[in-house]
């Protein structure tokens, strides 16, 4: 009967311990993924990326605007050559070897246009992995900081507010908190700046 009685109490003294800690949780979600999409500063970001960038992405578009020219020069040049060794080759005055001759000299030039594009489109292919490589290192500096300033304001509201849990309202299915995503959002302009 006594530990029958000692299991009781320690099951009741549990029990009210348990719910007193659950008490003692004070919850809050927030949306990260709104926080970033209005975080203030994020079109100020995006507007120094591009003005940062800009020059670079202008002489990479104006290096692929002169190849693409340089293609369509070589390619009239050798249809305009092709062309006149046709309507020569119709003319019975003409020698087969001089057609030869000139068959193999347009093969060569059209060779050679080929050699130089390839050479160009290598180096502007080069040039535009590098600056897609700097601009996504540039772009990730920027976006940590706009996270941790997030973090910095979302720390800031939980201390203030007493939270002792604040979760990322998307990886939870379930739960029974406040959301203090809009008070974060207005947090955020007193750390970043």
């Amino acid at each position: 009967m006594k530990n029958v009685l000692k299991v009781t109490a320690l099951s009741l003294a549990l029990a009210f311990t348990a719910t007193a800690a659950q008490a003692e949780e004070n919850i809050a979600f927030i949306n990260a993924g709104y926080l970033f999409q209005n975080h203030p500063d994020r079109q100020a970001v995006a507007d120094k990326l591009d003005a940062e960038f800009k020059p670079q992405a202008d002489k990479l578009e104006a290096s692929k605007k002169n190849i693409d020219d340089k293609i369509a020069a070589e390619r009239k040049k050798i249809d305009a050559k092709v062309a006149e060794l046709q309507k020569d080759a119709k003319n019975p005055k003409q020698r087969p070897s001089e057609l030869q001759k000139r068959e193999a000299d347009i093969q060569k030039q059209q060779a050679t246009a080929e050699e130089e594009i390839n050479k160009l489109v290598t180096e502007h292919d080069k040039a535009a992995q590098e600056f897609q490589a700097n601009y996504e290192k540039r772009q990730m500096e920027e976006r940590t900081k706009l996270l941790e300033s997030i973090q910095t304001a979302t720390n800031k509201v939980a201390k203030d507010k007493k939270y002792t849990l604040v979760l990322d309202a998307n990886a939870v299915v379930f739960g029974d908190g406040k959301d203090i995503t809009e008070e974060v959002l207005k947090a955020i302009p007193k750390q970043a700046k």
